[in-house]
């Protein structure tokens, strides 16, 4: 398994760029990039992150959009809504591969309507997923759909309703930690649900709070079961990328940030 680090875990305390060269000087050289404004999928912000990295020698292992801003429309019955969407998703697949990035990690639609009970059009959905997915393929860009718990993947099954309709060998996912306890289910049965497909993870941790609720925090500071999530990733010969993702607010120095980085690395090379 190999361990990276996301430009989120500076989100509003530093712009991307400074997150990149703030990473390098940690030591870490292998990155996910979550975009923060529409203008950093263009040229010239593509340009300076790619100078920055050569000169680093820092990689871009996968990146994220801002997903609320088109995602969701990719899958609207409104024409006119989908192309527009899809030509920013043409763009993020653009910036994604002339920063090598191997992943995009997709969220989709999301589920606002929570008072009633989502119903998804898998055959409707898997026929959209196989352009998005042959789309990035285009590029060498892996489409990783993300379970999240206010969007469409927000419990295990999904992952296998639409793979059984999905007609790309393109279709990956990834398994975020926090979004799965906030789910209310365990991180195991992502696990299953994803499969062979899994390669991409977001770490991270969390307690739960009876009052509060969910509350993330850094790895190891929480009731995430490590031991059994390695296991069970071991079984399967897992091999993909351990991105830490945490919050600003889950670590107070640089140093923090840090050292928890490498107790996950190290966590995960023994």
């Amino acid at each position: 398994m190999e361990t990276g680090m996301s430009t989120a875990c500076f989100f509003c305390r530093l712009y991307n760029e400074e997150s990149v060269r703030r990473m390098a000087d940690m030591g870490i050289k292998d990155i996910e990039l979550f975009f923060s404004a529409m203008v950093e999928y263009k040229k010239p912000f593509t340009d300076e992150i790619r100078r920055i990295c050569d000169g680093e020698g820092v990689r871009v292992r996968s990146v994220h959009a801002l997903c609320t801003q088109f995602e969701p429309q990719l899958f609207s019955m409104h024409e006119r809504q989908r192309e527009e969407a899809f030509s920013i998703y043409r763009q993020v697949l653009d910036a994604a591969a002339e920063l090598s990035a191997g992943i995009y990690v997709f969220h989709g639609p999301m589920n606002v309507k929570r008072a009633k009970t989502l119903h998804v059009n898998y055959e409707r959905t898997g026929e959209r997923v196989t352009v998005l997915a042959e789309e990035a393929k285009q590029r060498s860009v892996r489409l990783t759909y993300e379970n999240v718990h206010w969007c469409w993947y927000a419990r295990p099954g999904f992952a296998r309703n639409v793979l059984a309709h999905t007609y790309s060998d393109n279709l990956y996912f990834t398994l975020d930690i926090k979004q799965a306890a906030q789910s209310g289910y365990e991180v195991a049965e992502y696990i299953d649900d994803m499969g062979d497909r899994l390669a991409h993870i977001h770490v991270c941790d969390y307690r739960k709070d009876p009052k509060r609720g969910m509350i993330p925090c850094l790895p190891f500071d929480g009731e995430m079961d490590w031991d059994g999530m390695k296991a069970k990733l071991n079984e399967m010969n897992y091999n993909g990328l351990m991105m830490l993702e945490v919050y600003p607010s889950d670590y107070k120095t640089y140093d923090d940030l840090l050292d928890n980085y490498n107790e996950v690395k190290q966590f995960f090379a023994d």
